[in-house]
């Protein structure tokens, strides 16, 4: 065995058994954070909609409490009100009110009217439960959950569902609700998907450093020079690029929890809050306290809806980029107080989602850095479509970038030539022609749509 052969199976037979050893570890730890993450998820959306669903009950009470404690007109006349207002009161497609009395006559249900009048003590559903019974049951206990599968309205299949019932024990009724929880098992899924392929990806990162290093080592003990550099160049901006697109899933995901859940929870609760005021006349010092929290939580759920925005901006997704640079340069005009002129043409299908995302964190970027460093008093904002290319342009009137220019611009710039150069475009720096700093990127369209089009 000669010395090269020795000296390329000590280097690369450590490498093969590292490489092993840190696949296998990372695939080990990476399946029991997936087990963990989704069980977390899991308890979390499901206690999400526990709460929801006592949001829902509490809007209900309050809107039956007068009927049902004073009775105007008589017990029957009464009921008859509140059975009517039971069956109007619905939320989302799904979202409905029921209505039993303690021996399981049915009286109340708006998706399944056929039920109203039987008596459904013994109904079991395709699991063996007896549903009805345990609602009742749960009702009588002071109020609880219960897990069994359903008629989901929306699709005609049967589901599985998270009820809750309470007691009005002035009628003998059980007054409940539910949310069908078949969400959950497809966002587990999906979140197991999303775990399950980032493994497979980084186990093959994983193969392709060893491969490459196995390369680079017998290039190397072979005499035949390899650029490391540019390999090690590619494999970071593609690792960049990945980042970047986690980066906004993620800035996505957080967005549309904060609108949808957040802001709607925030929402009942004011509703709540405002009945309270409305009822609370004859108290004036309730009705301030009550006006106070209404203050803080309209200004709570601007908050939420700001960040959410700034997160991810809603407009990009659903009205493109230029509605989106409008949009931006208003909100930046409102807060800052330097006026933004914005002139955008739209570029429809023929840029794809990341490069339209990569554009407007460019954007995002120089406003912010306007706000910080320019002292400027009016900033353009232009978007034009060529044949071919997209030309962004923002320019400032501003004090302008220091002289010399620093070579290869700060941080900031290098991450927005980054996100740029990762869609084939180009990003550079310089002065306005009216002082202060311009900004000016040009960006491939494609084409190819454009024609299909």
């Amino acid at each position: 065995m000669t010395f090269k052969t020795k000296l390329l199976l000590i280097t690369i037979l450590p490498l093969i058994a590292v490489s092993i050893l840190i696949g296998s570890v990372t695939y080990y730890h990476s399946r029991t954070l997936i087990d963990a993450q989704t069980e977390a998820v899991e308890k979390r959306i499901l206690a999400s909609k526990r709460q929801e669903i006592r949001n829902y009950v509490s809007l209900a009470l309050t809107s039956i409490e007068e009927i049902y404690e004073n009775q105007p007109g008589g017990r029957m006349v009464a009921q008859d009100e509140v059975m009517r207002i039971l069956r109007n009161l619905t939320f989302d497609y799904d979202g409905y009110f029921f209505a039993y009395t303690l021996d399981g006559t049915s009286i109340v249900h708006p998706k399944l009217p056929h039920l109203v009048g039987g008596n459904w003590w013994d109904l079991q559903d395709d699991n063996g439960d007896y549903v009805i019974r345990n609602l009742i049951n749960a009702a009588k206990n002071g109020g609880g959950f219960h897990r069994y599968v359903w008629h989901k309205p929306s699709t005609g299949t049967v589901e599985e569902k998270l009820g809750y019932a309470i007691l009005l024990d002035k009628w003998n009724w059980v007054l409940g609700t539910g949310l069908y929880t078949d969400d959950i098992a497809k966002e587990v899924a999906a979140i197991r998907a999303d775990f399950a392929r980032s493994i497979r990806q980084t186990l093959f990162v994983i193969f392709l450093i060893t491969l490459a290093a196995i390369i680079i080592a017998g290039t190397l003990i072979a005499g035949v020079r390899f650029s490391e550099q540019r390999f090690a160049d590619t494999r970071l901006k593609a690792l960049t690029n990945r980042i970047l697109q986690v980066q906004e899933q993620e800035r996505k995901r957080v967005s549309t929890e904060l609108h949808d859940s957040i802001s709607q929870l925030l929402v009942s609760v004011r509703y709540g809050v405002e009945m309270i005021h409305s009822e609370a006349n004859q108290n004036a010092e309730l009705q301030a306290q009550a006006a106070k929290c209404l203050t803080i939580l309209d200004g709570t759920i601007t908050e939420v809806r700001r960040i959410s925005r700034d997160l991810r901006p809603s407009v990009l997704d659903d009205m493109g980029l230029a509605a989106a640079l409008g949009s931006l340069g208003k909100e930046f005009q409102m807060q800052s107080g330097i006026t933004v002129n914005v002139e955008a043409e739209r570029c429809h299908t023929r840029l794809s989602e990341g490069a339209k995302t990569a554009l407007y964190r460019v954007v995002q970027e120089c406003m912010t850095n306007v706000a910080r460093h320019a002292e400027a008093e009016e900033v353009s904002i232009s978007l034009s479509v060529g044949p071919n290319t997209l030309d962004l342009c923002v320019e400032d009137d501003g004090i302008g970038l220091p002289q010399p220019l620093p070579r290869g611009g700060g941080l900031g710039f290098r991450n927005m030539r980054e996100r740029i150069e990762t869609y084939g475009g180009q990003l550079s720096l310089g002065r306005g022609k009216i002082g202060g700093t311009r900004i000016e990127v040009e960006m491939p369209l494609d084409n190819a749509t454009a024609k299909a089009a």
